[in-house]
């Protein structure tokens, strides 16, 4: 049994694997690739691929719909499962998807976890000077300033910065430090919320609840009228 993930949930996975002696074997797919909804189509159909020429009879998908990134994966022999959720927000959560608007303050939330944090926020305040002085050779110094000014312009719609704890995840101390950097970095208000983490756990324990979604070979997840992730054939 194979676990293909993507690496926001990294943190929390080594953290919780050593409890299952029979956990998948866990491959990670970068983080931020949701950004590019056909390069995620792509690597998670090849690594898909080559998990199947290696034997693999069930793939546990460590994604949601992500955007409808994931529409179009399939398998040729393997049974794929995946959370019926559309983004990783809910898995770290651990609530069902309609449950996450009332967690977000209707969406206007903008979430922070060990992995995101890890794996995209700090990296990308890290590196802001960096895209400056590129910004300012290319383009001079007043389209620099310009460019700087709307990579700010996405957190316009977002009201506060939140962090999701997980009791006893190690170094939460240094987390939360991270955390309250990017927040006012981010000019957001910050606040933290209890995560569970019984859907990571699930995850580990291969899909075997109602909150996963079961394609068989030839089917990829897509969305119903009432948004509802379910398995359809692909095309």
């Amino acid at each position: 049994m194979y676990l293909l993930c993507c690496e926001v949930f990294r943190p929390e996975l080594e953290w919780l694997a050593p409890e299952f002696p029979d956990a998948p074997d866990i491959r990670y797919l970068e983080q931020g690739l949701h950004d590019h909804p056909d390069e995620l189509r792509r690597q998670a159909r090849a690594a898909i691929r080559e998990l199947e020429t290696q034997g693999a009879a069930r793939i546990i998908l460590g994604y949601g719909l992500c955007g409808r990134s994931l529409t179009g994966v399939t398998s040729r022999r393997a049974t794929l499962v995946m959370p019926r959720v559309h983004d990783c927000i809910p898995v770290l959560l651990g609530c069902a998807q309609n449950e996450l608007n009332g967690v977000s303050r209707d969406g206007s939330t903008y979430w922070m976890s060990p992995g995101w944090l890890r794996y995209s926020q700090l990296e990308f305040i890290r590196t802001r000077r960096e895209r400056y002085n590129d910004y300012l050779q290319r383009f001079g110094s007043e389209n620099a300033d310009f460019l700087m000014a709307q990579e700010r312009q996405w957190l316009a719609s977002y009201t506060n910065a939140c962090l999701i704890r997980q009791e006893g995840f190690p170094r939460q101390a240094e987390v939360e430090r991270d955390a309250r950097l990017v927040a006012e970095d981010s000019g957001l208000p910050y606040r933290s919320t209890a995560g569970r983490t019984d859907f990571l756990r699930a995850l580990l324990a291969g899909g075997r609840d109602e909150r996963f979604l079961t394609l068989l070979p030839g089917q990829t997840p897509d969305v119903d009228a009432d948004g509802g992730l379910v398995a359809v054939a692909a095309e």
